[in-house]
């Protein structure tokens, strides 16, 4: 009987298993990069080094699985954080981990970033691949509020100069990017 039960289990879950992976490789495609975790070395020089923030919105563009996210309503608990995300996995995950957090002042959007209006942001923090990178330059430009903070690793914002940068002591030698934007 029980060896029925596992196998019934396993015939369900393994058809789950790979249309989750057959999701997640489709939408990357689509997005031009996959949901790649923040490392725990660059979450925690992320965490000290973040600017302070009295109050205000703050956006993560490209939530993934929320690492992040977390992080920043955790730092933040002053501040409304909006995170989106437009890979139904990740997102959907973020949405289990948010409905078990407390953290009611971290919104999650599904969402393209793209779309959003930024106008009222205080910070702005990111990672994701140069071609994103470029075009949010020219967003980031004709919508951010002047003292708006950016905050990028790992790609630049495109000829943008940072107030500071960052080298996380990790494998790949990790930058992070603080920009205040004037």
């Amino acid at each position: 009987m029980i060896k029925h039960s596992i196998k019934c289990f396993m015939i369900f879950l393994l058809p789950l298993l790979l249309l989750l992976f057959i999701l997640i490789i489709v939408w990357s495609i689509k997005n031009g990069i996959g949901p790649m975790p923040t490392s725990p070395a660059v979450k925690q020089i992320l965490m000290d080094k973040l600017p302070l923030q009295e109050k205000g919105l703050i956006y993560e563009l490209g939530a993934g699985w929320g690492t992040l996210a977390f992080l920043l309503a955790h730092k933040y608990p002053q501040c409304t954080i909006l995170a989106y995300e437009s890979s139904p996995i990740p997102y959907f995950f973020c949405r289990i981990r948010h409905f078990f957090s407390r953290s009611p002042h971290l919104h999650l959007q599904y969402h393209d970033f793209f779309k959003a209006n930024l106008t009222d942001a205080k910070m702005i923090i990111c990672y994701l691949y140069p071609l994103a990178m470029q075009k949010l330059k020219k967003k980031f430009e004709e919508e951010l509020p002047k003292g708006a903070w950016v905050v990028t690793h790992t790609f630049a914002v495109p000829s943008w100069k940072a107030e500071q940068i960052i080298e996380v002591p990790d494998l790949y030698s990790t930058k992070i990017y603080i920009y205040r934007y004037t």
